[in-house]
C-alpha cells in the first residue's frame, strides 16, 4: 500500500511528481482540517503559506513529515513538532531571485516616471539572506551605493560584501534613497522583527525615498506609512500585508505598486520549492527521486534576452513584459472594490498566471 501525502493544490507539479509513488491527496490552503489527515491515514503533508500547520491540525494524525514550499515559516508551529518528533523542511531561497528581480522592476520603474539617475542613489537592504544577497547583487549591477543591515548576521561574524557598508537600521533608514527589507517574522526573542519598521522609524525616513515592503506583514507599521505616504512625503511599494487577505484597501490605493503577496510567485520560484518538497519526501520515504519534471520546465524556460543594467529604461521595459507586475497591481486594485475583497486575494494567489524570471543570477 502507497503512503499517503497531502499536497497543496497550488504547488505546481509536485502531485505529477509523486503519484507514482505515493497516495496523493490534493487540498486547497485554507480548508484543510485536522479530521481530513486523520480520516485519510495522513503521513506527510506540503503545504504553502496559507495552511496553518499546529496542534489544532495535527493532534492524533499519523503525520511525520511537514514541509513548506515556501521561505517564510511564521504559519508554522515548530516547536510543537519538534516536541512530537515531527521532521520539518521550509523552501529556503526557492523564490529568492523572484523577490529579487521584483525589487529591480519596482526600483526601475520609480526611477524611469520620475526622471531619477539611481547611479548616486543610496539603497538601504534590511536582512541579507538569501533574497537581500540577490538584492545586493542586482543593486551592484544598477550601480546604487548599498548599506546594509542584519543583526543576526552580524553578530554571528558574517562577513558582509565589500560593496556594502553595514548600517544600524535608524541609522540606516535615515540614509537611503531606497529602502527595502527581507527579513524573516519573528514575533519575540532578541532579534523580533514583529513591529521592526516601527512609527519612529518610518517617520525618520527622508522625503522622497522609495520603501519597498516585500518581507512579511507585521514587520512594517502600517498606519504610519499611510499617514507619510497621504502627505506624498514619500513612495511605496506593498507586497505584503497586516491581516492577509483582509488587507487596507487606501493603503493600497495609495501606493505606487501594490501587489497581492506574489513577489515570489514567478513559475521558476514555485517550480524551486516544489522541487525541495518533492526532494524531502523521497528523502523521507527513502525513494530514489526523479525530479525531471521541474528540471525539464526550467531549463527549457530560460531568458534568451540578456538584462541591460545600465539602460534602466530597457530594463524597465523588458521587466514590465516578462512579470506584467503593474498587472498584478492592476488586478488587486479592482479586486478591492468587489463585495468580498479578501476572497478576491486569495483568488488573485491561487490563479496567479504563469510568469519565468528575465534576469537570473545563480551565484
Amino acid at each position: 500500500m502507497k503512503n499517503t501525502v497531502f499536497v497543496d493544490e497550488n504547488i505546481p507539479l509536485l502531485e505529477r511528481c509523486l503519484c507514482k509513488y505515493f497516495n496523493i491527496m490534493a487540498f486547497s490552503g485554507r480548508l484543510l482540517k485536522n479530521d481530513d489527515l486523520i480520516r485519510n491515514n495522513a503521513e506527510a503533508l506540503i503545504v504553502r503559506s496559507t495552511t496553518k500547520v499546529n496542534s489544532d491540525l495535527l493532534h492524533g494524525t499519523k503525520i511525520k513529515v511537514v514541509g513548506t514550499a515556501t521561505a517564510g515559516t511564521d504559519h508554522i508551529d515548530i516547536d510543537y513538532l519538534n516536541k512530537n518528533n515531527i521532521e520539518f523542511h521550509s523552501a529556503p531561497g526557492a523564490n529568492a531571485n523572484s523577490v529579487a528581480e521584483y525589487l529591480v522592476f519596482s526600483i526601475a520603474k520609480w526611477a524611469v516616471e520620475n526622471n531619477i539617475d539611481i547611479r548616486n542613489k543610496t539603497i538601504g537592504i534590511i536582512g541579507v539572506g538569501n533574497i537581500g544577497k540577490r538584492v545586493v547583487y542586482y543593486a551592484g549591477k544598477l550601480g546604487l551605493k548599498i548599506i546594509v543591515n542584519d543583526p543576526p548576521l552580524k553578530d554571528s561574524g558574517h562577513k558582509f560584501p565589500e560593496n556594502c557598508s553595514y548600517m544600524e537600521i535608524d541609522e540606516l533608514i535615515t540614509n537611503s534613497d531606497i529602502i527595502t527589507n527581507h527579513v524573516p517574522m519573528n514575533k519575540t526573542g532578541k532579534y523580533k522583527t514583529l513591529g521592526l519598521i516601527n512609527e519612529e522609524r518610518v517617520n525618520n525616513i527622508r522625503n522622497n525615498t522609495l520603501l519597498i515592503h516585500a518581507s512579511r506583514g507585521g514587520v512594517l507599521n502600517e498606519k504610519a506609512l499611510k499617514a507619510r505616504l497621504k502627505l506624498k512625503e514619500i513612495t511605496a511599494v506593498i507586497d505584503v500585508w497586516d491581516n492577509e487577505p483582509h488587507i487596507d484597501k487606501e493603503l493600497a490605493g495609495l501606493s505606487l505598486l501594490s501587489t497581492p503577496h506574489v513577489a515570489g510567485y514567478s513559475r521558476n520560484g514555485k517550480l524551486n520549492g516544489a522541487m525541495m518538497m518533492a526532494e524531502i519526501i523521497f528523502d523521507h520515504f527513502s525513494i530514489e527521486s526523479d525530479l525531471s519534471v521541474f528540471t525539464d520546465e526550467l531549463d527549457s524556460n530560460i531568458s534568451d534576452e540578456k538584462p541591460d543594467y545600465d539602460n534602466l529604461d530597457k530594463l524597465y521595459i523588458l521587466l514590465k513584459e516578462s512579470r506584467g507586475i503593474e498587472d498584478d497591481s492592476q488586478r488587486l486594485t479592482e479586486s478591492l472594490q468587489q463585495d468580498n475583497p479578501a476572497t478576491e486575494f486569495d483568488k488573485l494567489r491561487k490563479k496567479y498566471p504563469v510568469k519565468y524570471e528575465t534576469i537570473i543570477n545563480k551565484k
